[in-house]
């Protein structure tokens, strides 16, 4: 019940029931949403209907979710494989019998209200943050809505929007769940325990020829060599075809002159700075200077450390007030300027410091400058030979040749899986825009010509998939190492097993723990005063399972936290916080609160099924999916 009950609340039914219409037009960028066609029902509840365009919106929603978390839009299968059209048609039956309830309980709002409701929705304001009803007609044009089809769809969420606050709003847990949590996270327990290493039951021997192939033939799947494809590819960017050799001396000099302000640190001042409240303070301080104070005393005087009054170090650029940087950097080092009148104030100014302006000489810039005008002679010629390579292919070029024709060297790749690894398992470095291309050719086939994938913007990897080796079973010969490898890493987990039940057997047996690791050769360990949280740093999530798994005296087994040894615990302290309460992590007593609300909604909305009538019609759910353009 715990686990169940510290799940998190976001995404539950109270938000998706108290979404806002006009929100999901943004999201799903206004498309779609309206866009005329049939008005079949895809779910009645009572007289509410729930049209195509509705379960359209909400699927599309559901598809922009999944797609950020693949990255690409889901196939239609994948769709269905994630439940997508299961929790949409979910929310959609939930969202009509709240309508239809809504309707029987002659819930509305006002016009006034709706008015406002438009008013203040972002998706309709100008550039200066006010409605425009110019926008607003203008996007519900885009979609081929109507004002009175949106004010309908506004209206309906807004009606929503009262029958969940009246159920579910202001909801609180009872004390006596608190209390449980706050004694739940606040059990703190200490154990001594041993870490048995895998060394205890090392050396693994050589496995039997039986037994090897055994638990080759029950793991073979894991041995199957993935589907390889091989490819030849060319890379057209800036940076391959730049040729730095071709850059003159002369052009190195050019440029030099010409971009004089990019080799140049202009002049930089550390500046210091005292504001006054007005300008009679400012000038009493600024001839407090010839009766011999410093600028220190000034700084004191105004409630200020000297650390206070820097500005730090700065080109006069980047002073914004132009009277303080004209000042500034034309005060000689450690001098007090006169009252200059600055943003915030008449202010008295020092500079401590001065670093001339340097450029940097040609020797020292000259490889780089080099570099960027063979990039920028090669971003000119990108166009060109993308251009004869296309045509190349547009004749009936292959690769290699059109590659020839746009002066591009071409890569081979023998085989390579679409995870981008070689048959013996190493990664292919130098293939760009890997995940990309791979996905591309994963597709495609032998003699399909493909479209280039983009390199960023200037850039293009054109590819033909050369040959296919389809997945299959590798035979025992081809892998034995790594099945030999496996077995004894899986071999030694068991018997390290074995090994911390047989020391478990001894402390039940009332052998002291002590005892035991002096027997084995081992250094007794102890966590102290852990909780479920903190004790997970030091003996793992699966130590915290063991350890919290009953009462003072518990012996039990876990693994530690690497895998690779395991852990024999015994429990010598048990202590319930003083304060629960006290113990709840931030923010889990509003969580508890909203699972709480979210509870009540989920149960009205039942109950509201249980009592109206509601219909779905599949071949409408059906051709909707099939079509969600």
């Amino acid at each position: 019940m715990m686990n169940s009950l510290r799940k998190s609340v976001s995404g539950g039914a109270a938000k998706v029931l108290l979404g806002v219409v006009v929100v999901a037009f943004v999201v799903t960028g206004f498309s779609g949403f309206f866009d005329g066609g049939s008005s079949n029902a895809v779910i009645a509840a009572g007289d509410t209907e729930v049209t195509t365009q509705d379960y359209r919106l909400a699927y599309r929603q559901a598809e922009v979710q999944l797609s950020q978390q693949l990255r690409r839009r889901p196939t239609r299968e994948e769709a269905i494989e994630n439940g997508i059209d299961q929790r949409v048609l979910s929310q959609l039956v939930a969202e009509a019998v709240l309508d239809e309830q809504g309707r029987a309980l002659g819930l509305g709002m006002s016009e006034d209200r709706l008015a406002q409701l438009i008013a203040e929705d972002p998706s309709f304001h100008d550039q200066a943050g006010r409605f425009s009803r110019a926008t607003f007609r203008d996007l519900l044009g885009n979609v081929g809505m109507t004002e009175n089809d949106f004010i309908r769809n506004r209206e309906e969420a807004a009606v929503r929007s009262q029958i969940v606050d009246a159920v579910a709003e202001g909801a609180s847990a009872p004390n006596l769940v608190m209390q449980a949590f706050g004694l739940y996270d606040g059990e703190r327990r200490t154990a001594d325990y041993l870490t048995i290493p895998a060394s205890a039951v090392e050396p693994i021997a050589e496995p039997a020829e039986d037994a090897l192939q055994t638990y080759f033939e029950a793991n073979k799947q894991r041995y199957a060599a993935p589907e390889y494809r091989g490819l030849e590819y060319a890379t057209l960017t800036p940076e391959a075809i730049a040729d730095p050799a071709k850059v003159t001396e002369a052009q190195i000099q050019e440029a030099y002159a010409a971009d004089g302000a990019k080799f140049t640190t202009p002049e930089q001042r550390r500046v210091q700075q005292i504001v006054y409240p007005d300008k009679a303070a400012a000038d009493a301080a600024k001839a407090s200077l010839s009766a011999g104070k410093t600028f220190e005393d000034l700084a004191t005087e105004s409630g200020r450390s000297v650390a206070d009054t820097e500005l730090g170090l700065l080109a006069k650029s980047a002073i914004p007030a132009p009277a303080i940087a004209d000042a500034a950097f034309a005060l000689a080092p450690n001098t007090v300027s006169d009252v200059v009148e600055g943003l915030f104030g008449p202010v008295l100014l020092r500079v401590t410091e001065i670093q001339p302006e340097s450029r940097k000489p040609l020797a020292e810039v000259q490889d780089q400058i080099r570099t960027d005008i063979a990039l920028q002679a090669a971003s000119d010629e990108v166009r060109r030979a993308y251009d004869a390579y296309d045509a190349a292919r547009g004749g009936g070029a292959t690769l290699p040749e059109a590659a020839k024709e746009a002066g591009l060297p071409v890569k081979t790749i023998a085989a390579i899986s679409q995870s981008g690894q070689t048959p013996d398992g190493a990664i292919v470095p130098d293939l760009p825009v890997q995940q990309e291309v791979l996905q591309v050719a994963f597709d495609s086939d032998v003699g399909v010509e493909n479209a280039p994938v983009r390199i960023g913007t200037t850039g293009f990897v054109f590819f033909d998939v050369t040959k296919v080796d389809p997945a299959h079973e590798r035979p025992l010969a081809e892998v034995r190492d790594r099945v030999v490898t496996d077995w004894k890493t899986e071999e030694t987990r068991r018997l390290l097993g074995l090994k911390a039940e047989e020391l478990k057997k001894r402390l039940d047996a009332g052998e002291t723990l002590d005892a035991v690791a002096a027997s084995e050769q081992l250094a007794k360990q102890t966590v102290t005063a852990a909780t479920r949280r903190s004790g997970i740093t030091e003996i793992g999530e699966d130590g915290v399972r063991a350890l919290f798994s009953g009462p003072s005296g518990l012996v039990a087994i876990a693994d530690a936290v690497d895998g690779k040894a395991k852990l024999l615990f015994k429990v010598t302290q048990v202590a319930a916080p003083a304060d629960p309460l006290s113990n709840l992590p931030q923010g889990q007593g509003a969580q508890l609160d909203a699972m709480l609300s979210n509870d009540f909604l989920q149960a009205y909305v039942t109950r509201l099924r249980d009592d109206t009538p509601v219909v779905t019609y599949p071949a409408a759910i059906s051709a909707t999916q099939a079509s969600p353009q």
